[in-house]
């Protein structure tokens, strides 16, 4: 009788630590999920900084552009006023 006990103890004590190693398990691969999802997130954000950066540069570019053009119409509209137009 203490032996059947004993025994039925012993079972449970063992299915319970296989129920901790499996949710340990599963905590690890959950783990190593996570670990590659940040490492994605870290990628990403990444590229999204290098892309903001090239825009940046791209919008400078663009302003110093304009700003010639400008110029240089301003240039072009006082060259052409001496001329008339006849009527």
């Amino acid at each position: 009788m203490y032996a059947e006990k004993a025994s039925a103890s012993l079972k449970e004590v063992v299915d319970g630590i296989q129920t901790i190693a499996g949710s340990a398990r599963k905590m690890k691969e959950i783990s190593i999920e996570q670990a590659d999802s940040m490492d994605q997130v870290e990628q990403t954000a990444e590229r999204i900084a290098e892309v903001v950066q090239n825009n940046s540069a791209a919008a400078e570019e663009t302003s110093a552009t304009s700003e010639e053009l400008t110029a240089q119409a301003t240039t072009l509209s006082s060259m052409v006023s001496v001329f008339k137009l006849r009527q």
